[in-house]
Formats: structure tokens, C-alpha cells, sequence
């Protein structure tokens, strides 16, 4: 009951409260939203804008020159480099993966260090392990 009470009251005040004063607006929001300029300075507004379009079509023309006839062929050529190099080290892989464990190198100290297995798989191997690539030989 005590809420109910408090509540209607503080509605009342609210009321009162907003109906106290007039919603009187700032002088500033009473003047035209576009008001009157003078000429002169929209017509040198207008130049600019033209002069600056055309400054943007001249300058993105340069740079879709530069990506095609300078980006793309690197990109290629670059493609085309990986691929070779790519091919010759999967012939080597093939080359190694038919090398015994015995003529394998020697594995040191600082190689494959485990102070605790991983939690996943055998615990032996990490994340990236790639039956392909790698080997694990253990001494």
C-alpha cells in the first residue's frame, strides 16, 4: 500500500513538474535550417568540389594502371616461383620419406623436448604434426 502511494506521488510530481515550464526552444533553433549564402561563396564552393572530382578520377585511374600492369604480373611471377620451388621440395620429401630411421639425422638435446606430454593423440606429438613432413625418432 505504502509503495502504491509513493509511486502515484512521485507520478504526480513528474506531472506538475514537466507541466511547470514551457518547452521553450533556442534562438538558434528558431533561425532556417539554410539560411541565404552569398554567391560568391558557393560558387567557389562548387569549384573546388569540381576541381577535387576531378583530381580523384585522374588519381584512382593511376592506381587501377599500377595494379594491373604492375601488381598483378608480381603477383604472378611470384605464383609461378612458389610453384617450382613447391615441386622440388616435394620431390625431396618423396626422397625422404624412403630414408631409414638408421641413415636419418641425428637427433640432439634441444630437438623434440617434452617436459610433459601433450593431452591430445599419443601425447607425443604437437598440434601441427604432419605425418608427411615429419618424424619423430625416438633414441
Amino acid at each position: 500500500m505504502f509503495r502504491q502511494t509513493l509511486r502515484q506521488s512521485s507520478k504526480a510530481t513528474r506531472a506538475v513538474r514537466n507541466a511547470s515550464h514551457k518547452a521553450e526552444l533556442p534562438p538558434w533553433a528558431l533561425e532556417p535550417a539554410f539560411p541565404k549564402g552569398d554567391p560568391a561563396a558557393a560558387k567557389a564552393f562548387k569549384d573546388s568540389l569540381a576541381a577535387t572530382e576531378h583530381h580523384a578520377k585522374s588519381t584512382s585511374g593511376l592506381w587501377k594502371k599500377i595494379s594491373w600492369l604492375v601488381a598483378a604480373p608480381a603477383v604472378i611471377a611470384t605464383a609461378i616461383n612458389t610453384y617450382f620451388v613447391e615441386a622440388e621440395h616435394a620431390k625431396h620429401r618423396e626422397h625422404l620419406s624412403h630414408v631409414p630411421d638408421e641413415e636419418w639425422p641425428k637427433q640432439y638435446e634441444y630437438m623434440n623436448i617434452r617436459s610433459k606430454p601433450f593431452f591430445w593423440g599419443d601425447g607425443d606429438k604437437t598440434l601441427w604434426w604432419n605425418p608427411v613432413i615429419n618424424r619423430h625418432i625416438k633414441d
